[in-house]
Parts: structure tokens; C-alpha cells; sequence
């Protein structure tokens, strides 16, 4: 009779252990945008920035240092997959991200994408980035 009372606190111990293992998971799998702009400001190349939005809605405006990719060319994409990496769409898109996310292995969102950003009225970069230049070390 002990042994199945212990058997369930065990049991129910474990449930609640992978609960809150899988919510802490998912809390370093977000970034808020003021946090992701204070990081970015101590520390510019801590994380790769990827925007995965239209060439056009990035053209309008990004995140300073972002690379444009499209989400279906990321297996001819020279980036660098084990790199802190921020995906950024418009919304915060978790669909997308989750696709990023098994290609880059340590992902994390930004929590209600560029338009968050904007909402925050952070600085924000136009025009096309020469990513060639981001790999040489000078912004485009």
C-alpha cells in the first residue's frame, strides 16, 4: 500500500517538474523588445538578427544589423545555425518561428515582432543591408 502512495507522489512530483521545465523553456524562447534593444545597445553582436519578413516590408524598416532571409531558402543560407540568433516577423508569427527555430538551435522570438518594435518606438534601420559587409564587420 506505502509503495503505491509513493509510487504516485513520484509520479505527480515529475508531472509538475516537466511543467515548469517546459514554461522556463518557453520564456528563453521570447525576447521583449525593449530587453532585445537594451541587449543589442551593451552588446551589438551577442545575436544574429534575422528578419524573416518580405524584401519590401524590410526595405520599410528592420532591426539595426538584421539579415532578410525568406523562410524557405534558409537550407542555401549561409548563417551561422548554433549562434544566438532573434527571429523577427511582423507579429511575432510563432508558426514561423517554430520553422526557424528547427533550423537554428538556439532561436529565440521576438515577442510581438517588428510591430512591437515599432509600438515601442525603437530605432529602426531602412533600405537593404549589405550582408556581405555585416560578415566583414561594417553595418551596411
Amino acid at each position: 500500500f506505502y509503495l503505491v502512495i509513493i509510487v504516485a507522489l513520484l509520479a505527480a512530483l515529475l508531472l509538475q517538474g516537466a511543467k515548469a521545465q517546459r514554461a522556463a523553456i518557453a520564456a528563453q524562447q521570447a525576447v521583449a523588445a525593449a530587453n532585445l534593444y537594451q541587449t543589442i545597445r551593451e552588446a551589438p553582436g551577442r545575436y544574429q538578427i534575422l528578419d524573416l519578413r518580405q524584401a519590401l516590408e524590410f526595405e520599410d524598416g528592420h532591426l539595426p544589423l538584421a539579415i532578410n532571409i525568406q523562410p524557405d531558402t534558409f537550407q542555401t543560407a549561409s548563417l551561422d545555425r548554433y549562434r544566438a540568433t532573434v527571429v523577427v516577423t511582423e507579429e511575432g508569427d510563432r508558426e514561423t518561428f517554430a520553422a526557424a527555430a528547427r533550423e537554428i538551435k538556439l532561436a529565440v522570438n521576438l515577442e510581438g515582432g517588428m510591430t512591437q518594435w515599432r509600438m515601442s518606438r525603437l530605432p529602426e534601420a531602412s533600405g537593404l543591408t549589405d550582408t556581405m559587409a555585416l560578415r566583414r564587420g561594417r553595418p551596411g
